[in-house]
């Protein structure tokens, strides 16, 4: 087994204790609240994107940090999304797509890890599509100020975003059917 305290996998602990308070701040959200509601929400993202530097760069990739990242950005996507549907102007079918999406892909990998043992890491599609989905929850939580209107860009960024889910979720269904099927290990990102 390999090394469990890595500083990735510690970063991607730490987006899972931000999550109460991001939410706190959305549900609060006032002109003095909203400065650390942007800056936090900011912090959390850059870290996903650290810790994946960091564990690449530095071989601190781990078979634990393979799972509690991915899940760490599903916890944080997933808490955001039912915050913003429920008491904001999110789209409630797209955050439901998305909630889909998400548990469609941890039970592939579940059944994956139980039936193989295989912990497959996330497809570069996915990484892009969850930086474009954390793009538009930005979107979104920036036009929650009363004074900021961004309803153009949230259409643009909603259409954009959901053609990205669709692509990879099919990426991700590939991936399973030729993991589950046993078929030898093809790049379905090129």
């Amino acid at each position: 087994m390999g090394k469990v305290v890595t500083l990735p996998n510690v970063l991607s602990l730490l987006r899972l204790f931000m999550i109460p308070l991001i939410i706190l701040l959305m549900v609060h959200v006032n002109d003095d609240l909203f400065p650390y509601l942007i800056a936090i929400y900011c912090i959390a993202v850059f870290l996903d994107f650290l810790d994946g530097y960091i564990a690449r760069r530095f071989s601190q990739e781990s078979e634990l940090g393979k799972i509690i990242d991915p899940l760490a950005d599903k916890f944080l996507v997933l808490a955001i999304l039912v915050t913003l549907a429920l008491k904001f102007d999110f789209p409630l079918w797209l955050a439901a797509f998305i909630i889909l999406r998400d548990i469609l892909i941890l039970w592939a990998s579940v059944v994956l890890y139980r039936g193989k043992r295989i912990v497959k890491p996330s497809l570069v599609v996915g990484k892009f599509t969850f930086a474009l989905l954390s793009l538009l929850i930005f979107v979104f939580i920036v036009d929650l100020h009363e004074k900021i209107d961004l309803l153009a860009v949230k259409q643009f960024l909603v259409a954009l975003t959901f053609s990205f889910l669709l692509w990879s979720w099919g990426a991700y269904f590939l991936v399973y059917l030729r993991e589950k099927n046993g078929r030898k290990e093809h790049d379905l990102d090129r």
